[in-house]
């Protein structure tokens, strides 16, 4: 059956075999989420420059067309730092920045393809020549780039690259590859430093706050052990406390390759 595209007007599978990229209209994130949840998910091709297997791939449901990106757990490379399914910790981020209130994640959900349990993502149509650091100087994204600085310190995330950093065709900022968080042990690695030394807005202080009052939500709580879970408040709350983005005094918490 024909599906809506961008433009609004029917679209055939003719037309979406054309391109394996595909722009779209904003979506809500409640829709999407149900949409990946429910869907029925076609592989497309393998991304590229990825370490793990990882698809591109259409996920149809209820009239609805929406491209994902998909992490099953058969196609992981295992680690000795992290224990397998990592691809749950990509819910995960997403379940910490919904709680949050902070964007910056597309809606992911843990689900079914045609290889397996895996991450489904939300595709961000986006321009590839930008990451974080052609957006760092830019005034209208330092707001967005702080917040996933906090973000980031919180989901103890030890692989933030520029490229995983992207600016959306809707203007918004998104945070992708988000596999190598909530590990218990602190091992923040990120080029997210500039802002280190600044104090947090009260609004992101206000959020901190609540999310260390009212507890993880069940969903995040169910994708984490429970070593994992005490550290994300733990760190929500020493951040919340202090109230400014620390700065890493050792120059060795980044990840390499920078971009």
């Amino acid at each position: 059956m024909p599906t809506e595209g961008a433009s609004g007007a029917p679209e055939t599978d003719a037309e979406v075999a054309e391109s394996p990229f595909r722009s779209r209209p904003p979506i809500d994130d409640e829709v999407a989420e149900a949409v990946l949840r429910c869907g029925e998910v076609e592989v497309l091709g393998r991304m590229p420059w990825s370490s793990n297997a990882t698809f591109l791939v259409d996920v149809r449901h209820d009239g609805h067309l929406l491209q994902g990106v998909y992490k099953p757990g058969r196609g992981e490379r295992p680690l000795h730092d992290f224990p397998p399914d990592l691809y749950r910790r990509e819910a995960a981020a997403w379940e910490l920045a919904r709680q949050l209130g902070w964007g910056l994640i597309p809606p992911t959900i843990v689900g079914d393809g045609p290889l397996g349990e895996g991450s489904i993502q939300l595709y961000v149509p986006c321009d590839y020549d930008q990451h974080f650091f052609t957006l760092r100087d830019d005034p209208q994204h330092a707001a967005a780039l702080r917040r996933l600085a906090a973000f980031d310190l919180v989901a103890n995330s030890t692989d933030r690259k520029a490229g995983h950093v992207l600016l959306g065709d809707d203007g918004n900022v998104w945070a992708v590859d988000n596999a190598l968080c909530f590990h218990h042990q602190f091992k923040v690695r990120t080029v997210i430093w500039d802002w280190g030394g600044e104090p947090l807005p009260h609004s992101l202080l206000a959020d901190l706050d609540r999310l260390v009052r009212d507890g993880l939500s069940a969903a995040l709580a169910a994708l984490l052990d429970p070593f994992e879970r005490d550290a994300v408040l733990t760190r929500a709350a020493a951040l919340g406390e202090d109230g400014v983005l620390p700065v890493d005094v050792t120059g060795r918490r980044i990840p390499w390759p920078l971009l």
